[in-house]
């Protein structure tokens, strides 16, 4: 009996790894911007405008949110396999055209379908593994992607200290390239099979993937009892009901504890962003990859230890803690200590780790919010928000910092981190260990205690 648990869990993480190699390509969309425009500035075949440098960082965050709502229209109609086929195509086509663009207006292209491409990524791999995984191991599963995008991040700010960004946007291409041929032995998801009426086709998949486990057929059971209670087609009363509006709610908050806390907006703007930040006698290049490290490492803890806690304390701890550290380093830099400046390299490097916890925590928690049927839909719009304040936050941070200084600028992202954690607190349901059918049944039983811990 070990033994075939064993096989099916394997199974899984077979599964999961395909499917989470695609967010390499999205770590190394996020992580090109950063080396991109010094690189831009410096090439003379190429006729750089510095009124498009900001455009050029914030444009694929922006088609993140087309991305997004496509990916859920895509995934729900078509199926989660040929959602991620799809993908890869496109991303591949997007990169060649960053490789051979001769212009601003072709780079801007390029960049606008990169973004496409990386804000369809979070639904569809995510809706995906969420379906696919046993509950005991569901939040391991939804830690690979952004583990993999955390890895596509360094590995393109390396990239860009050494080869020439024509040649990075080709070897950017390549991961898409080889997702093409590993997709084709993925399977669908046995849950959207289900959905869509094909009962028989799905109870084999979910069987394969599961096993015949006592908690694998009651949970199987519970899935199929509901099914005969439902219809595959979609009304708009069905977006007005409370198990989607209750998640939507939960969704933008956690959209602003992943966007609005710093971390990201460091990974489009690192070198600049550390220059200021941090005191001169340390290399903004070397303080890049250090950071990228960081967040890798805090991607890593939270793959292999993040599923022993509960995922909701964890998930608030890291942001309080985020905070705590931000205002910190900014004390320290306020009150020019001249003689502790490797103290603000340190609170620098802690408060990268767990804001980037903050955002691999909240990512996990979307798409396990939304029923069934519009787990797709659902988990596009709140990913399309997300990016949608992503690019908010992207585009406007230069001229914050211009205007205001870059401690400003982390000071405010201070104070929303901690008033969105208090919000959360009473919101955020916690999902460790709870099937995806017990947590769509949760938001129907008037007496459940949503906030539970």
């Amino acid at each position: 009996m070990v033994c075939q648990n064993r096989i099916y869990l394997i199974k899984q993480i077979t599964a999961t790894s395909v499917s989470g190699f695609l967010s390499l390509c999205a770590g190394l969309a996020f992580g090109f911007s950063a080396v991109l425009l010094p690189q831009l500035k410096k090439d003379e075949n190429f006729p750089y405008d510095e009124s498009y440098s900001s455009w050029i960082a914030s444009v694929t965050p922006l088609s993140m949110v087309l991305g997004c709502l496509s990916a859920g229209s895509i995934i729900d109609g078509l199926g989660r396999k040929p959602g991620h086929i799809i993908l890869a195509f496109s991303f591949t086509v997007s990169w060649l055209i960053q490789a051979f663009a001769k212009n601003n207006q072709v780079m801007l292209l390029g960049r606008f379908f990169t973004g496409i491409c990386t804000g369809a990524i979070r639904p569809i791999t995510l809706v995906y593994l969420g379906e696919i995984a046993d509950p005991k191991y569901r939040g391991l599963m939804l830690f690979t992607p952004p583990l993999t995008l955390n890895a596509g991040i360094i590995l393109n700010h390396a990239l860009g200290g050494f080869v020439f960004w024509r040649t990075n946007s080709l070897v950017c291409g390549a991961p898409s390239m080889i997702s093409i041929v590993l997709l084709l032995i993925l399977k669908e998801s046995p849950l959207w099979l289900i959905s869509k009426g094909k009962i028989e086709e799905g109870v084999e998949i979910f069987k394969w993937f599961r096993g015949e486990t006592d908690a694998a057929e009651k949970e199987l059971k519970s899935i199929l009892e509901k099914q005969k209670t439902k219809t595959s087609n979609v009304s708009m009363k069905d977006y007005l009901k409370k198990d989607f509006l209750k998640p939507l709610l939960i969704s933008f908050f956690l959209a602003i504890a992943s966007q609005c806390n710093g971390a990201n907006v460091i990974t489009f703007y690192a070198q600049d962003i550390l220059e200021k930040l941090i005191p001169h006698d340390y290399d903004p290049f070397t303080l890049m990859i250090t950071t990228d490290c960081v967040r890798l490492f805090a991607a890593l803890v939270i793959f292999f230890f993040g599923n022993r806690f509960p995922r909701k304390i964890s998930f608030l701890v890291c942001i309080f803690g985020a905070s705590l550290l931000l205002c910190g380093l900014l004390g320290l830099l306020y009150s020019n200590f001249t003689k502790l400046k490797w103290l603000s390299v340190v609170l620098l490097i802690a408060y990268v780790a767990l804001a980037s916890a903050t955002v691999t925590f909240a990512w996990s928690f979307v798409t396990e919010l939304y029923p069934s049927k519009l787990r797709g839909t659902g988990s596009g719009v709140s990913a399309g928000i997300a990016y949608l304040l992503l690019s908010l936050m992207v585009k406007v941070t230069p001229g914050i910092i211009s205007a205001f200084g870059v401690k400003i600028l982390f000071f405010c992202f201070a104070a929303i981190a901690t008033l969105n954690a208090i919000a959360l607190f009473f919101l955020l349901p916690e999902t460790s260990g709870r099937s995806l059918q017990e947590i769509e049944d949760g938001y129907d039983k008037k007496n459940i205690i949503i906030s539970k811990l």
